[in-house]
């Protein structure tokens, strides 16, 4: 039984990394941390990810909202036919080097807890998630996103 409950919670997760729609949220959410403790963020980027269901990319993008931190989580497309509204996230914290992002994804009415660890990594960042509380993880690189 637990098995097929871990199965299950992990064909969700794929579920929601593979383009489950997004419930549209403010697009104006800002974090409680100040813009100057993430300055070799701050940007556009797209993120590369190798997982067990393949790579995926989306973009994220890191702005300076009235001095606080505002984050856009992408989610990712491998049909290119659209996979809903980008994400706010508004737990954005330092950890040590890394700028952690903490945010929900609704797929298809369940919500699955995500954790983005950002740490530069030269020009680029490393990222690393977490996804459903450790049921599902993948690590990757972002880099700035062309214009």
């Amino acid at each position: 039984m637990k098995t097929t409950l871990l199965h299950v919670r992990r064909l969700a997760v794929a579920a929601a990394l593979l383009g489950a729609i997004v419930s549209p949220r403010a697009v104006s959410a800002q974090s409680a941390l100040d813009a100057s403790e993430a300055g070799a963020f701050m940007g556009s980027w797209s993120v590369s990810v190798q997982s067990d269901f393949g790579p995926l990319e989306f973009p994220l993008v890191v702005t300076d909202q009235d001095g606080k931190v505002a984050v856009m989580v992408g989610l990712p497309d491998p049909t290119g036919a659209g996979a809903g509204d980008p994400v706010p996230v508004t737990n954005v914290t330092r950890s040590g080097e890394g700028l952690v992002l903490n945010y929900d994804l609704d797929a298809q009415g369940q919500l699955v807890p995500v954790s983005l660890t950002l740490t530069p990594n030269g020009e680029d960042l490393a990222a690393v998630f977490d996804i459903g509380g450790g049921a599902f993880s993948a690590s990757g690189t972002a880099r700035r996103a062309s214009d």
